[in-house]
Order: structure tokens, then C-alpha cells, then sequence
């Protein structure tokens, strides 16, 4: 992180940027070159778990475009897959330092493709990932290498396009302004959130996050009233960028954020390492976007974020007001082609007011919940000075008065770093929060509980969680589920679960753990028996159950004969593990594309027919097997 920067500094280098890496571009477009063409994707932008890479060229919705080499260089890297980039290319450029990656391609070229088919025979496998020597398939720029498609995990036929440097990191291609883009549409902005930071924080004398629509004049967006504030606050946007004749939402890869002037931060997505690409969950509001699937980008360095991509002083943008005064925000967004939005408002120092009215119609009391180190609860308001609510937190009495009221309730705020409440009295009810302990990041941790064992590593976390389970078995008299928290706190990496088990499993090597959000649909996630526990490994938080698959794969054969074999595979549970076909005695290949849940052969003597018995073995993850089988004659 580089820290002390002038304002100057920040704007000189988003202003400038562009103008110094759009001189002399080496690369070709390698989709129709020197025609217009159209992008669905663009660096940086925020797709699930990772920041997208790259850009993503339309092809009108087909497949089978001429892919052209970008630049001079050699085939360094070839990998078939049917997830990821499908069929995928990567050509290093060794007169530049840099590799250009083609993905979800149709197919490769001849050369190309018979190289990889021989691969394939010879190791009896679909997937491959291949390093041919630097003498193998050399290039020019504007040899066809390739042919555009929807392998891999692609939602539609286009070319996936990057650039990265000599340490493999994704560079933005639109810095090299290629002339077959056109953009001179200026970022939209849908949103700006503003929270508080900690239990002392204010906005509008209330605590907690809160969004505002502004309005908009052109390519220039104000929030019109000044937003009453105190103590520090985290500023976020929620907003896309578009390109010309495409009505695809792509990221905004350039923002900066000055108060009164002075710089606050700048964000620059030009380069993410793909180690550090799952940042993106503490780069977004990771439990607006899991509850309310709004994507609201932090413009501050939050707890467990690494990225480098900032410009910021020792604040990391944070905002803080303690004083009764006006304050001026505004924050920058451009893309990568230097178009600009604009959006102002002003924040009014105001030191917190016992009463905080809430005019929202639809404003609906809560019991509680957490916000970052913050216990959020809510009761009835008292007549008169307000009621004290009774804390209980490791075996020590507080009592705790309401820190301000909304409408006609009394809102407390405890700190979670002083104890965690076993349970909370109030106005006569009482609260049980159920917290059972703080997780803290960055270091290892085990949390023994009656029916299972938590492991965290060292790496597991971005942040402290303050943690929540359950053990519920009263749902279904045939399942039993292990509730890990719940899926608004981000993982970095993975956390070790061994479920204990009430349920008998007769049937162990067909039983694995699986993730379900609506106890109706169930994700596979594996993991293995250790005597009567049950260990698995996971990223993400939530309700696990222990299911039996005895169920094998369905197969429904599309066309055979001797020139050709194509089937649907299907599995109702545990999901497609492998498969594996022999005609005559021979090994046989399979393409498979799980988004179709098809597979068909590809041959290696192209003029040889198929013929004598046919066998197609099709195993699920916990190895249920169903066969086919005919005669080709």
C-alpha cells in the first residue's frame, strides 16, 4: 500500500494513465480485427467469488469466429476442461513479457487440435492441461489458432481475452485501446452507502449501513441534502459501466473519493493476481450482497483485505467527522477509456441525538443482529427515559441504557469485544443471541461443540466471527443438520468441519456431506468417514446435512451409429464424478460439456468406423455406476 499521496498525484494518474498506454499498441484484436466489436465482460468486474479478468468479446451469439494471435510468439500453454475456460490457448510473447490467454473456445485449429487429440488417447483422458515446447507451435501475429465457442463454464458463445504480465497477473486490455471498441459512455451510478464504523458512529443519528439513490444530471449524480454525521464512517457505491451497442453491466475499474478536497482513496483495477482474486469478498459487502444481492463496492480498505490496487494515506479512506461542520465528498468514476461520472453530497457534522426519527414507510423494527464488533437490539420505548436492558455476558451483570430511539423504540448498542451476552433482558422479554464465541482472524482456532468440531486456520478468515451454531433434527426424522453460522460472514480459505453424528449411516462409503440453503436443494461437497465422524472441507458457512446416494447416473443416448456416439448424462444427487467409453475393446473419447450434461466421441483415426460392442461406464461422485451397452456392427 503506498500511503502520503497528494491529491495531484491521484488525479494525475487516473487522467493519465490512459494516455500513456494507448501509444503504439503491439497487440491485434483477436476477434475480427479492425471491425467494430462488442464486449459482455471487462476487467475487474465483480463475478461471484473473483475478479473477472480480461475482457469477454461478443461473437453475435455464435460460435466458430477465426481467432487470430494477438502478437508474435509461441503456444506455451494448452488445457481442455470442461469447466473454467473450456478449451483454452495461452501464447507467450517473449519480445513483450507478456501471455494472451483465448478461452472457452470451439475448438483449435488443425495442428493444434491433433497435438491435443493424440494427448488425450495417449493419457485416456477428456481433461488435459499441456506445455508444449517453445519450438512446438510457433506464431505470428494473425495466424488463425483457434475458433470461438462456449466451452467451459461460459453463460454464452464469446472469446474470454487476456493479457498478463511476466508474473501471469490479468492486465486491463482496454488500456491498450484497441480501435475495435468504441466507449464514450460514462459509468452509472445506482447507489451510495454510507456505515458506521463502530458503536460511537453515526448517520442521520442512527447506527448501522444506509443507502441513498442520487439524483442525476447528465454524467453528474447529488445527494441534494447534506447527510447528518459523527465518527467514522466507510463509504460505498453501487454502480456499472457500459460500452457502445452493448447493454452488458461491466465493472468500473477507476474510482477516487476526496473530502473537501483532499484525496481520501483511489481504485485502480488494472492488475489482480489470481491470488488474490477471492478478495473480492472483502473489496464488496460481502452480507448486503448474500441478503439483499446488491453489489456495493467499499471505497476503504476494510479488515482482511490485501489488494494493492489502492492509493490512500494511513486513514485507508475511512471517513471521519467528529466536528459540527460541512464537508464536501466527491467521488470520481471512469472507465478504462477515461469517460467520467461525477457524484457530490455533502455530509453535516451533527453530534448524535437521543431521537432519531425514521420517515421510511417501510421502516420494520428488528430484535437483533450483529454489525462487525456491534450487537444491534431494539424494544418497545419506555414513557419516560427508556427502559435499561440487562446484560448477561460471561457470568457479569451491565446494565445498558438505549443509545437513541426511532419512532417508538429504543435502540441499544453493545460492543462485542466487551463479552458476548448469553442473554439480554428487556422490557420484560428476553433476547438470547445464541453468539458462543469469537473466531479471530489470522490465527488458528478449534470450537468443540456436542455434535461437531470447528477448525479454523490461520488463513480461514478476513475478520472476526462472531459465531452461531445449531444442531436441528427435528425437521425430518431422517436427516439431522449441522448449522455453521450462516452465509453473510465471507471465508478466505477453507475451515476443517467433523461432524458427530446421532443418525445411523449403514450405508458410509455412499453418504457425504452436502450444503443446502432451503433444506430442498443440495449442493455436493464431499469429505470423508474418520470412525463415526465425519470430516469435510468447505469455504463457505451455512447448514450441512449427511446424505446417502445410492442412486447410479441416468443415461439417455442421443445418436449412435458407426460414425458417431452422443448421450446425456445425468446424476439426481452426488453429481458426475467420471465416465469412461470402449468400442471394440478400445479406449474411446468423450467430449463432455456439464453445462448440457452431454458427452460425445471424438475419434483419433477420423476414417476408422466404430464397430463391435460398445460399453459406457458413468460413476457419480460416491460411485454409483450405471453401464451401457450395445453392438455396433
Amino acid at each position: 500500500m503506498r500511503s502520503g499521496k497528494s491529491a495531484w498525484l491521484i488525479f494525475f494518474f487516473l487522467n493519465t494513465f490512459f494516455r500513456l498506454t494507448a501509444q503504439d499498441n503491439p497487440y491485434l484484436f483477436p476477434i475480427r480485427p479492425q471491425q467494430q466489436n462488442y464486449l459482455s465482460g471487462t476487467m475487474g468486474e465483480l463475478r461471484g467469488a473473483h475478479f473477472h479478468a480480461g475482457m469477454d468479446i461478443k461473437t453475435s451469439g455464435t460460435s466458430g469466429l477465426k481467432v487470430y494471435a494477438a502478437a508474435d510468439g509461441y503456444i506455451s500453454r494448452i488445457k481442455v476442461d470442461g469447466g473454467g475456460y473450456g478449451n483454452a490457448l495461452y501464447i507467450a510473447h517473449p519480445q513483450l513479457g507478456t501471455t494472451t490467454v483465448y478461452g472457452h473456445l470451439k475448438k483449435f485449429n488443425d495442428q493444434i487440435a491433433g497435438y491435443v487429440l493424440k494427448a488425450q488417447y495417449r493419457n485416456k483422458k477428456f481433461a488435459i492441461e499441456l506445455f508444449p515446447d517453445k519450438k512446438a507451435f510457433p506464431v505470428k501475429k494473425g495466424d488463425v489458432i483457434a475458433f470461438s465457442g462456449n466451452s467451459g463454464s461460459s453463460a454464452g458463445p464469446h472469446l474470454h481475452f487476456e493479457i498478463r504480465d511476466m508474473q501471469q497477473r490479468p492486465l486491463n486490455p482496454l488500456q491498450f485501446r484497441f480501435a475495435e471498441i468504441k466507449d464514450n459512455v460514462s459509468p452509472v451510478v445506482q447507489k451510495i452507502g454510507l456505515k458506521t464504523m463502530n458503536k460511537y458512529s453515526r448517520i442521520n443519528h442512527q447506527f448501522g449501513f444506509f443507502e441513498f439513490t442520487p439524483s442525476r444530471i447528465g454524467n453528474t449524480y447529488a445527494i441534494k441534502k447534506p447527510i447528518e454525521v459523527y465518527g467514522v464512517l466507510g463509504l460505498y457505491v453501487m454502480g456499472f459501466d457500459r460500452l457502445n451497442g452493448a447493454s452488458n453491466r461491466n465493472g468500473i475499474p477507476h474510482i477516487s473519493v476526496t473530502m473537501d478536497g483532499k484525496p481520501l482513496i483511489g481504485i485502480n483495477i488494472d492488475k489482480v493476481p489470481f491470488s488474490k482474486t477471492r478478495q473480492i469478498l472483502a473489496y464488496r459487502d460481502y452480507r448486503i450482497k448474500m441478503q439483499e444481492n446488491k453489489s456495493f463496492q467499499k471505497l476503504f480498505v476494510d479488515d482482511g483485505n490485501t489488494l494493492d490496487f489502492y492509493i490512500t494515506d494511513g486513514r485507508k479512506g475511512f471517513i471521519s467527522v467528529k466536528d459540527t461542520l460541512i464537508h464536501e465528498i466527491e467521488i470520481i468514476l471512469k472507465d478504462a477509456y477515461g469517460n467520467a461520472s461525477e457524484v457530490s453530497f455533502m455530509l453535516k457534522g451533527s453530534k448524535p441525538k437521543v431521537t432519531a426519527m425514521n420517515d421510511d414507510p417501510d421502516f420494520k423494527p428488528f430484535r437483533y443482529y450483529v454489525l462487525d464488533n456491534t450487537l444491534v437490539f431494539m424494544g418497545m420505548k419506555a414513557e419516560t427515559n427508556g427502559y435499561f436492558a440487562n446484560i448477561y455476558a460471561d457470568r457479569v451483570h451491565y446494565e445498558l441504557p438505549p443509545e437513541y430511539y426511532v419512532n417508538d423504540y429504543s435502540v441499544y448498542l453493545w460492543d462485542l469485544r466487551n463479552g458476548l451476552p448469553d442473554s439480554i433482558e428487556l422490557c420484560g422479554d428476553r433476547i438470547y443471541p445464541a453468539l458462543e464465541v469469537a473466531v479471530p482472524s489470522g490465527k488458528e482456532f478449534k470450537y468443540f461443540h456436542d455434535r461437531f468440531t470447528l477448525h479454523f486456520f490461520r488463513s480461514t478468515l478476513f475478520d472476526t466471527l462472531y459465531l452461531k451454531t445449531d444442531y436441528i433434527d427435528e425437521l425430518d426424522p431422517d436427516r439431522e443438520y449441522f448449522e455453521i453460522s450462516e452465509d453473510i460472514y465471507p471465508l478466505r480459505k477453507n475451515m476443517e468441519i467433523v461432524l458427530k453424528p446421532m443418525l445411523d449411516y449403514p450405508l458410509k462409503e455412499k453418504t457425504s456431506a452436502y450444503y443446502t440453503t432451503d433444506l430442498k436443494n443440495f449442493g455436493y461437497q464431499g469429505g470423508e468417514w474418520d470412525g463415526d465422524n465425519f470430516r469435510f472441507y468447505t469455504r463457505t458457512l451455512g447448514k450441512y446435512t449427511l446424505l446417502t446416494d445410492t442412486v447410479p447416473p441416468k443415461i439417455r443416448v442421443a445418436q449412435q451409429n458407426r460414425d458417431h456416439f452422443r448421450c446425456y448424462i445425468t446424476d439426481d444427487l452426488s453429481g458426475i464424478k467420471d465416465y469412461e467409453l470402449h468400442i471394440g475393446g478400445e479406449w474411446v473419447l468423450m467430449n463432455y460439456d456439464p453445462k448440457r450434461n452431454y458427452i460425445w466421441t471424438e475419434k483419433l483415426d477420423k476414417g476408422k468406423p466404430f464397430k463391435g460392442d460398445l460399453e459406457l461406464k458413468v460413476r457419480d461422485n460416491v460411485n454409483n455406476e450405471k453401464i451401457y451397452t450395445t453392438t455396433i456392427k
